[in-house]
């Protein structure tokens, strides 16, 4: 319980921030152009240097088995969500954006910024496992959901920024090298700006959009409740249902990590392709947006909900 107060404590904090963002732009303090720069240097300089730094540990057989367990895990997660909403696509009349917005969420942007600030640096470690499974599939199978095709974006993910950070983290980390103390507070301190700088541009984005749009869409609610409730519990009550932890109860920390970002609000990503590939791009960023808002409320009942099964 007191998890979940924290978690709530420390999303509504990052809300905070989106409203600054919003507020520079609609009292003209920069434009709302803005914002991709700002974007460019939080995909691209920030999150690798929290990545890379939550690998600046001491290297154990523990954090071993906790890193690919929640690679494995996600994997699951990942593959078990693909194969629903492709079951779904035709009942529900899915559009490439509703079902790439049900399966990828916002595991960088929010859920590493999230980490850091309620559970240390130390789980960052492990939330960056995360990075490996999520470009490989976003770059891949959402690439083809967006387009129609099954052409992927290979470049996407040999260039991806945060993928380097953690190929370069396990490096240090296997031969347990260390940054000089200069570099090391630098690294640092561009770490702990990746919060802020994330969530003032989705403030500077909102700023830019209708909040009645947001708000009035129905099918938005029903793709909201999908990703926030009904995509995340699945993978976790298969987890419950085999008993696996039960056997490895040092893991259900570590996997709760991996469980904060299934839980997390659809990523900004699908908005980046909807754009590219004209996918209905504002549907997109109403997804987004009212995920986030929702987020505040049904991560942590999701994650008081994991303690009560793994407890």
């Amino acid at each position: 319980m007191q998890l979940s107060l924290a978690l709530m404590e420390n999303i509504a904090s990052m809300l905070i921030w989106v409203v600054l963002g919003a507020i520079v732009v609609k009292t003209g303090l920069v434009k709302g152009e803005s914002s991709k720069v700002l974007s460019s240097l939080t995909v691209f300089v920030f999150c690798p240097c929290m990545i890379f730094n939550a690998f600046q540990i001491e290297l154990t057989r523990e954090r071993i088995y906790g890193f690919l367990s929640c690679v494995a895990f996600a994997f699951v997660a990942y593959f078990l969500w693909i194969a629903l909403s492709r079951l779904l696509r035709k009942p529900l009349k899915l559009s490439p954006v509703d079902e790439t917005s049900l399966v990828y969420g916002n595991v960088g942007n929010l859920v590493l910024p999230l980490v850091q600030l309620t559970l240390g640096d130390e789980m960052v470690f492990y939330a960056s496992a995360l990075q490996i499974p999520f470009n490989l599939l976003f770059w891949t199978h959402g690439i083809s959901t967006m387009q129609g095709s099954a052409k992927f974006e290979w470049k996407k993910i040999v260039s991806n920024a945060n993928i380097w950070a953690v190929l370069l983290g396990l490096v240090f980390l296997a031969f347990q090298w260390h940054l000089p103390s200069v570099l090391e507070t630098s690294v640092t301190g561009l770490a702990h700006m990746v919060a802020p700088a994330s969530m003032m541009v989705i403030g500077m984005v909102l700023a830019g959009t209708s909040l009645k749009s947001i708000f009035t869409m129905p099918r938005a609610y029903a793709v909201a409740a999908g990703k926030l409730i009904l995509f995340p519990l699945l993978p976790v009550l298969l987890l419950w249902a085999s008993g696996l932890l039960r056997h490895y109860p040092d893991l259900v920390p570590v996997l709760m990590v991996t469980a904060i970002a299934f839980a997390a609000p659809a990523a900004s990503n699908v908005s980046q392709l909807a754009v590219v590939f004209d996918q209905e791009p504002e549907k997109a960023s109403i997804y987004n947006i009212l995920t986030l808002f929702f987020c505040v409320v049904t991560i942590p009942l999701f994650i008081g909900l994991y303690q009560v099964l793994f407890s």
